[in-house]
């Protein structure tokens, strides 16, 4: 038998545990291979699911909403019906410069001053059931409604009036609203600060083709006046450099102060119209956006509409303690002899009581407060033009909060009103954040809600503006 040349035994034995080695080599490269496979399936699968999760909550928000506008229908259709009861009401809004306009509804007083309110559907206050923000569930999905009246805040499109003394007013007011809007915090917002604020507003409008913004082509764009382009929505003036972002955002700051952003007291809304250059009989028009509604607006809106040294702080003040003042009984009188009759209270979203508060029914009400009632009838008249009664534009804010596993036995009870839209604002939880604003309007014999901003996913719940902030929360 012949043996190996030693030469040859020896590569033999170099090469002994090769094939092990690549067996070991191929079974990385598979294991490698399925890894990727697992994680790219998996990407996939939680990609679908999140999905799926935000169409279920874009659906649940979509339901809810239009619930809501409804529900804001049926509100009006209340109104419809209570006017045609043959009862007085509307806004007595006066326009500046003019008599009450009776296609605004300034036309009959409610009732003579100290008379008990005889048709609270005519009017848009506290006590409507759009202004308790609510709270709904769609399965796990958690649902919180604030609807907030855009009549409760001053339209800076005032400021392009074209009676220049009208404008000039409107730019006082918005720079002293800009002012108070976050009172003595830390993120309060001085004088002239405001007036750079209110100027760059009104200069982006005058002046759009200088803006640092571009002008969209629209039907609407006049080709004749290139300078001038309303704002297609308030977070527009986002972009204009002396603005920050900060400055449209809700948040409370390090000593549980309520932080708003001026979107909440200043809005471009109020003044709808719909129609050709000839409005067509029965059209509704909009009532212009001068006046804000004295039932809702808030203390910085109130207090601004006119200069400190012509109308005491006072006046304002009293206006928010006589709004929030319990609401006697009605007397009712009948053949046994007069009857009290208790308003019914409603429920809160924690479920406690709301004590109904008295409502501005007219402006003739405002003779209840003493302060109005010893100023000059020039003052008072002064006062009058820029309040009404009543709201037709509304912004819906919906937040949804969907259950995950990691916070499913979290406890779902609040005790606050802070603790809750702390809640709903929390970036611990899966929460997604719809606003729309519509316009309430009269069609014939029936309401119609027109949407003016499109459903759209904002990143900031905002937080509701409260008279007595220290005492609510």
């Amino acid at each position: 038998m012949k043996t190996l040349h030693p030469r040859y035994r020896q590569a033999a034995e170099s090469q002994r545990g090769a094939a092990l080695l690549l067996a070991f080599l191929v079974l990385i490269v598979i294991i490698a291979i399925v890894y990727q496979i697992y994680t790219v399936t998996q990407s996939d699968a939680r990609i679908t699911r999140n999905e799926i999760t935000r169409s279920q909550m874009d659906l649940a928000l979509a339901s809810v909403m239009l619930q809501v506008n409804e529900d804001l229908a049926e509100d009006g259709r209340a109104a419809l019906a209570s006017e045609g009861d043959g009862a007085g009401g509307g806004d007595g809004a006066v326009p500046p410069g003019g008599a009450p306009d009776p296609a605004a509804g300034g036309g009959a007083p409610a009732g003579e001053p100290g008379e008990p309110p005889r048709n609270p559907d005519t009017v848009d206050s506290m006590m409507d059931a759009w202004y308790t923000p609510q709270s709904t569930n769609f399965e796990d999905i958690q649902i919180r409604i604030l609807i907030r009246d855009e009549n409760s805040k001053y339209n800076i499109l005032n400021m392009l009036n074209e009676d220049e003394e009208i404008a000039a007013e409107a730019f006082d007011i918005v720079v002293r609203i800009l002012d108070k809007a976050r009172g003595d915090t830390d993120y309060d917002i001085d004088s002239s600060e405001a007036e750079q604020m209110a100027t760059a507003m009104r200069d982006h409008m005058l002046d759009r083709t200088s803006s640092d913004i571009p002008r969209p082509v629209m039907l609407t764009s006049n080709a004749e006046d290139e300078d001038k382009a309303l704002p297609l929505s308030f977070a527009e003036f986002r972009a204009l450099e002396v603005f920050s972002p900060i400055h449209f955002e809700d948040f409370f700051d390090s000593s549980d102060t309520r932080i708003h952003g001026i979107q909440s007291f200043l809005t471009i809304y109020t003044s709808p119209a719909v129609g050709t250059e000839e409005i067509g009989e029965g059209l509704p028009e909009g009532s212009g956006g001068f006046a804000v509604n004295l039932n809702t607006a808030p203390l910085a809106v109130l207090s601004s509409l006119t200069e400190s040294r012509e109308i005491s702080y006072r006046l304002w003040d009293e206006i928010l303690e006589y709004r929030n003042m319990e609401e006697e009984p009605e007397e009712l009188e009948d053949e046994e002899g007069v009857e009290e009759v208790e308003p019914e209270p409603s429920l809160d979203e924690y479920g406690d009581e709301i004590l109904p508060k008295q409502i501005f029914d007219s402006l003739d009400e405002l003779e209840e407060v003493f302060e109005f009632k010893g100023m000059l009838d020039p003052e008072k008249n002064q006062v009058r033009e820029h309040l009404q009664v009543t709201s037709d534009v509304f912004e819906v804010i919906l937040a949804a909060r969907i259950t995950t596993a990691s916070d499913a036995e979290e406890r779902l009870e609040f005790e606050s009103r802070r603790e809750q839209e702390e809640y709903f604002r929390s970036g611990r939880h899966l929460v997604r954040i719809a606003r729309t604003v519509v316009w309430r309007r009269q069609a014939e014999d029936d309401i119609i809600m027109t949407p003016l901003v499109p459903w759209e996913i904002i990143d900031n719940a905002p937080l509701q503006v409260l008279d007595y902030p220290d005492e609510e929360d």
